[in-house]
């Protein structure tokens, strides 16, 4: 049986995550089934969907469900990607088709999932039933942006109204989804520590010595959502902030980028030139894919090929989350203590974890 894994609430008594959860397979297979199975996941933005029927996997490589986005009119329904006949994969590829057609046998279903027709079946009784039907997924538009999830227990309502209230002046409608400038790492780490790396501002002037220059360290700050985390900090160069409006929440500060964290695997950035996103998603306990999509305001740029950009701080975060990774293996370290200065957010996230896999 598995030890259960508790943190102690009081951060300047708490001791961090234990390093068999990293290393267990069963720690990581509790975290697939009870934390990644419940969450919701961004499927794609409106402004990139160019057909009616688009195929895509739910958290490829560790829950791996195939399903499709359908829209019609403006409306949009997330299904199931097996026929209901024999479990056929419906769609490898986009389509325009304005039915759900099934190749292997001929079953037909519409932009909703519901059944339509299939040949053959004339003389089944009891035919056709609900279980005909294409399985729908949960659903959750946001600005442009499009969520799904496979069961929804972890609530994310609040730290998307946080950003609602804290970023209403944002101009979403203008920002787009670059190509170029979005790109898909692998790393030999586990998922968490990818995360708990961005949960903290305490190791910037450590490994960052480009954005260290570009921020105010000691103006640093993090704050406690449900089911999240905020944090951010004051540029020094005020070309670099955020051009907040007078009557919004920090309007007197120039904040030089706002970060949020949904658990357990979303980042959201928001900077003077645009949004960057980082989707975090596991492949098994020591690989992890890093999804970063670019999403610039129209008419602005992401910096890239300086000592600041973000490029340049993901390949130092990459390198030292890596090297956690091979000491947390070492028989001389457990565990540690937080910083209850700067890692607010790494107590949370672990906290979160405790809550979720037991």
């Amino acid at each position: 049986m598995l030890k259960k894994i508790s943190i102690n609430k009081d951060i300047s008594r708490a001791h961090t995550m234990p390093s068999y959860f990293y290393i267990d397979d069963d720690y990581y297979q509790l975290s697939i089934n009870n934390i990644f199975q419940n969450s919701w996941q961004i499927i794609t933005d409106a402004n990139s969907l160019k057909s009616n029927i688009y195929p895509f996997i739910f958290l490829e490589d560790s829950i791996n469900e195939p399903l499709i986005l359908t829209s019609k009119n403006n409306k949009y329904t997330c299904l199931s990607n097996v026929c209901t006949h024999r479990g056929n994969i419906l769609y490898s590829n986009d389509s325009n088709s304005n039915k759900i057609h099934c190749k292997y046998h001929g079953r037909v279903f519409d932009l909703r999932g519901n059944f339509v027709s299939c040949p053959g079946f004339d003389k089944v009784k009891n035919f056709p039933s609900k279980s005909d039907n294409l399985s729908k997924i949960k659903l959750k538009l946001w600005k442009n942006f499009i969520f799904g999830s496979l069961n929804p227990l972890i609530n994310v309502n609040d730290i998307l109204e946080d950003i609602d209230n804290r970023l209403g002046w944002y101009p979403f409608e203008k920002i787009f989804y670059n190509k170029v400038d979005s790109h898909t790492y692998m790393i030999d780490a586990h998922w968490a520590i990818y995360c708990e790396n961005y949960l903290e501002g305490f190791h910037v002037p450590f490994i960052h010595q480009g954005l260290n220059k570009d921020i105010k360290l000691d103006t640093y700050n993090t704050e406690i959502l449900n089911n999240g985390v905020l944090q951010y900090t004051v540029s020094k160069d005020r070309k670099d902030a955020l051009s907040i409006p007078d009557g919004y929440l920090n309007s007197d500060k120039d904040i030089y980028a706002y970060y949020y964290w949904i658990f357990p695997n979303l980042m959201l950035n928001f900077y003077s030139w645009g949004l960057s996103i980082n989707i975090i998603e596991p492949i098994n306990k020591s690989k992890t894919r890093i999804r970063f999509l670019s999403y610039p305001i129209h008419g602005k740029k992401q910096p890239t090929n300086i000592d600041s950009s973000l490029d340049k701080v993901e390949q130092e975060d990459q390198e030292i989350v890596c090297n956690v990774q091979r000491g947390i293996k070492s028989q001389f370290y457990n565990s540690g203590r937080y910083s209850a200065q700067h890692e607010l957010g790494v107590h949370h996230f672990h906290r979160l974890i405790c809550k979720n896999i037991h």
